[in-house]
Formats: C-alpha cells, structure tokens, sequence
C-alpha cells in the first residue's frame, strides 16, 4: 500500500491559515505530530489532545482526518473520474484530492511530490446543468468529460449516499445543494425540507434553507454552517470523537457523554441533543447514525445545527442508534426517565420537552409537506408512523388511555 505525507492545515473562522501538524499514513498504520510553533489547536480534542510526541495508530487514518472526505456519492466520482483503482481509494491516499470545499476547515497538502487537486466553483445558475448530470451519473450514462469534471468539482466532499453539489450562491457564500436520485421511491428533498422546518419550529437549530426549482427537480438549498463569511468552522463526527470504526454502533446516551466531556456549553447542548432525539423518535428518522452528528469549533466546540433530518425512508425497522439499550423509539416514561438522567435533565423539563415536540409535529406535518409539495402518498404514509410513536411518547390520562395530540 502506498504511504503518504501531509501537512495539515487550517483557515479559522477569520480568514487565517496555519499549520496544524504533519500526517503520515501507509494505509494500515497513521501517525500524527502537532506541530512544534505557531497557534496550537486540538483538531480532535479527545483522541488527538495536544502532545509533543506524535499520535500514533494501527488504522487506515485517525477519524478526524477521514471527516473531511465524502461518503459514497462523492467517492464513486472520484473513482470515475480520476480512473482509480480499489487500493487508490483509500481513505489515506483520497485526502490529496480535497479542495477548498471539502466540509469543515482542513486542508492536506501531500509533501511527497504528488500535486494537490486545483478546485473550481459553480455558480447556482448551473444548478441544472448539474442536477441533469447527476441524474445521468447514476444512471451510467454521462458521456460528456468535461460535464464530468465539472460535476466532481462541484461536490466537494459532503457525505451521505445521495447525489450533493456545492455552489456558490447569489449572496457570494458557498451552498450545498441536495439533488433527488433517480433511486427515490419517495419524494426525498420535499420531505427533508418538511422535516428542517418542523426541527426549526420545535426548537431545534437548522442550517437556513429554500427548495429549488429546474424544470420538475426540485433541489434543497443549504447555508454551509462550517464557513462564515471570511473563513471555516473546523467540524468533528460523532464517530471521530467516539473513535468507532463504523458508525452504526453507538447509542445517543454514549452522545451525550461525549458532549458532557467536550462541549463548552454542556447544558444547553445536552438539551439541544435530548430534543432532537425525541424528534428523530417521532418522524422515524432510522438512518440517525454518528457521521449525521457532529460538534464544531465556534471558541470552544459544541454541537453543530441539525441536518439529514428524514423520515423513514429507508424503511428500516429498528434506529440507527440505540435509545438506551434499545433500537426502537421510546415510549414516555423511558424518555423523560432513564434517558432524560443520562442526559441530566429532570423528569419535568424532558416531559416539556416531550410534549413541545410531539405536539408541534403532529399539528403540522400535513401542512409543512403541503408547503414543500410533498405527495399526498408520502404524506399519509409518513403520517400514519408519526401517529404510532405520538401514542407511544403520549401525555397518560386518568383511567386507562392516553390523551392524543392534535
């Protein structure tokens, strides 16, 4: 396996650049050494704390590192279009072909004699151009090379399966664009934007977002809340700060552990953590796994706003992540009990907590898909799950029911 030497860097929230350290990695083994003078910054606060000895460990690439490539979209064009080979797809030797659009605020100059990729943006009037090529990548059909190249430049390094471009918006700050793929049996961006504008209105912090339009794509519109108008926020994964290998074992309460230990707001941000658990409990957002949670560096770390907020689309049975020692929603003495201790909030703040959310998205879930176009099939079907785990998170009544939202 090839090795690879990287000087690592970063731009902060003003604009200024500096060295973080040197990389080194063989593809089985990596190593990391902070660098010895200038402005000193824990890139991983828990698992890469600033020492003068090198971190060393027998992985493919410290998570931190690996935050900053895309997942499957991105890599499956990166393979495409720089003809690479399974062994040059690895996570180490990838990190060379990151631009200035990669998520968060590393950049990786490789110090061995290979060239960084030069990067190129898109503007959002080419956004359906863009869309149109994405569709026909996945297809297997996008022949034209230059179209190609432009659509690998354009998507950066965001994770997640679906198709995603980043482009520059008509107020000059870089997007992220969401594209539908031709694999939906659901109309995924209407929902996605249903499900922000629930999250907003119970509470919980969004990224600021509009739907697109080119021709019968419809398109969502994200602010990159890793830039600020001069510079970057420096992002780390739940998985990274966790130090799992894979991302689909791991409970929300080992999350709110790790926001208890590394968050320079821990109360609020357990709080903020706690809702949007229950508001992924009710809209049955299965695929809540750790690269979908994240903590960012705004003088001090603490959590990111919500996104990849879904409903069941993926029709999985069980979470992602487990409550607490189970994989499926809570009921409501669960929640405002055992969970709600973990999370240090008492049994009366997490019933509030409970109620708000429940209660905001049963009374508009028709009319927030209605707003964003969302079919009236995906709407009763979606709607019929949130009625199931509304019952279950209900208020009790005397007697022996349950009082029902509405």
């Amino acid at each position: 396996m090839e090795q690879a030497l990287y000087r690592v860097r970063m731009r902060d929230d003003c604009g200024a650049v500096f060295d973080i350290g040197d990389l080194v990695a063989t593809g089985e083994q990596c190593a990391f050494r902070y660098a010895k003078a200038g402005k000193l910054f824990p890139v991983d606060p828990i698992n890469l704390p600033i020492e003068k000895f090198p971190h060393k460990e027998n992985k493919v690439l410290f998570g931190v590192f690996e935050d900053s490539l895309p997942d499957g979209w991105g890599r499956a064009l990166m393979g495409k279009v720089l003809n690479l080979s399974h062994a040059q797809q690895s996570p180490h030797l990838l990190l060379q072909y990151l631009d200035h659009k990669s998520i968060g605020a590393l950049s990786y100059e490789r110090l061995d004699g290979k060239p960084t990729t030069e990067g190129i943006e898109e503007s959002i009037s080419s956004i359906g151009e863009l869309a149109a090529a994405a569709q026909a990548f996945e297809r297997g059909e996008l022949q034209d090379d230059i179209m190609l190249q432009r659509l690998f430049k354009s998507a950066g390094s965001s994770g997640g399966a679906h198709p995603k471009v980043s482009v520059i918006g008509q107020d000059g700050q870089l997007k992220l664009v969401k594209l539908p793929s031709i694999r939906d049996i659901y109309d995924v961006v209407g929902l996605e934007a249903t499900c922000l504008d629930l999250a907003r209105m119970a509470g919980i912090q969004i990224p600021e977002f509009t739907v697109l339009q080119a021709g019968e794509t419809k398109m969502l519109c994200l602010e990159r809340f890793d830039r600020t108008d001069v510079g970057k926020r420096h992002m780390i994964s739940m998985q990274s700060l966790l130090n799992v290998t894979g991302f689909y074992h791991s409970s929300y309460v080992q999350m709110a552990d790790i926001v208890r230990s590394v968050s320079c707001n821990p109360v609020g941000d357990l709080h903020a953590l706690f809702r949007q658990m229950i508001f992924n409990a009710v809209i049955g957002n299965t695929d809540d796994h750790l690269k979908n949670f994240s903590m960012y560096y705004c003088g001090g770390y603490c959590l990111t706003p919500a996104y990849d907020l879904l409903p069941n689309v993926n029709q999985r049975i069980l979470h992602t992540l487990s409550f607490f020692d189970n994989d499926v929603a809570p009921r409501r003495g669960e929640a405002t009990g055992s969970l709600a201790t973990r999370f240090k909030i008492s049994p009366k703040v997490a019933e509030e907590i409970v109620d708000e959310v429940v209660e905001i998205v049963v009374a508009n879930w028709r009319s927030a898909c209605l707003k964003y176009g969302v079919p009236e099939s995906d709407i009763i079907h979606f709607e019929k799950y949130i009625e199931r785990q509304a019952a279950k998170l209900a208020k009790p009544m005397a007697g022996n029911g349950i009082k029902p939202y509405s």
